[in-house]
Parts: C-alpha cells; sequence; structure tokens
C-alpha cells in the first residue's frame, strides 16, 4: 500500500495514500463539503465526532476493506475513495466502491486516478468483483465508471429523492476475476 505524488491536468499535485487515524479531521471535513452539495452523496451530513470518526478509521485493515486519500499540497483532503468486501462468506469476494472529491477538485483526473488505485488493490486481494451505486444525474461520474469498465446492472427507480425530486440510483457492477 504504496503512498506516491501525482500531477493532474491542471498541474497540482496531490499524494495519494492509505488513509491514517491522523486524517479523521480532514476527512469529516472533506465527506461534509460534498455532502452540503446534495447531489452526489447519498447521506446528508456525517452527523459524529472526531472519536467515532478515528474508530471507523481503524476497521479499515488493509485486507478486507481500505480507504484512500488524495492530499493537495496544502494539506488539505480534496479525494476519498474506499472499498469494503462483503460481510458475509458467500459475498465476500464483492467490494463495494465509494468516492468522493471536493469541488474544484474534478474533472482534472483525480477521480479516474483515486478509481486506478482502489481497483489495483482489489485485484491485489483477489477481490472478483467490484461494485457501486451512482444518482443518474450524476453524468460525469457514470462517464468515468463506464470508462474503467463498470456496466449498469440495476436501477432503484425513483430511489432517492434529492431537491424534492425522485432520481434512479444506478447500480453497476465490475468483473474483476475469472
Amino acid at each position: 500500500m504504496r503512498s506516491e505524488e501525482i500531477v493532474l491536468r491542471d498541474g497540482r499535485k496531490v499524494a495519494i495514500r492509505p488513509t491514517t487515524l491522523d486524517d479523521a479531521e480532514r476527512l469529516l471535513d472533506n465527506i461534509n463539503r460534498i455532502c452540503a452539495e446534495d447531489v452526489y452523496l447519498m447521506m446528508d451530513e456525517v452527523p459524529w465526532d472526531l472519536d467515532r470518526e478515528r474508530r471507523w478509521l481503524s476497521e479499515f485493515d488493509g485486507e478486507q476493506n481500505v480507504l484512500f486519500v488524495a492530499l493537495a499540497q496544502d494539506g488539505s483532503l480534496v479525494g476519498q475513495v474506499d472499498s469494503q468486501a462483503g460481510r458475509f462468506p458467500k459475498i465476500r469476494h464483492v467490494g463495494t466502491i465509494g468516492i468522493a472529491i471536493r469541488d474544484g477538485w474534478r474533472e482534472i483526473g483525480l477521480g479516474r486516478i483515486l478509481m486506478d488505485r482502489i481497483l489495483e488493490w482489489m485485484r491485489a486481494r483477489g477481490f472478483r468483483k467490484a461494485e457501486l451505486s451512482v444518482f443518474a444525474m450524476n453524468v460525469r461520474a457514470r462517464r468515468l465508471y463506464e470508462a474503467k469498465g463498470f456496466r449498469e446492472e440495476g436501477v432503484r427507480a425513483k430511489g432517492v429523492r434529492i431537491r424534492g425530486e425522485y432520481v434512479d440510483e444506478i447500480l453497476m457492477g465490475l468483473w474483476l476475476g475469472t
């Protein structure tokens, strides 16, 4: 689980690395900023404190689940991606992916880099399938996932309510194994 510095399309640099407990405050800030946009994530906010965030972070073991972060040169956390293995033996071969990128850091290659990193990690650990979901109106994210080989596997029609509108949730999967 390496750390590396990446130059994005606009010339800015980010460090991509596995998370540590010291990232708790930055993670809460990042996810709550994205939640406040109201159109990308299922939750409206992460309501807990730093102690609970640290407990949540301590559950990432690097084998069945992992969380990678993208840190700007000023130390702010601007993106994150995680994968969690299925909880039960029959679905342990499947990893569910979540990704969140802060406004101002989209459309410059960071999402692609984070997806590449999480898929690399999943393959190295023997996962056979990656899954995720995306709101139908998030065309930018859907294009990225399709470019990475994800295919639509189902739709929860009008399963999400955003700003008073009912929106489809698209379920996508990528077969990693043989």
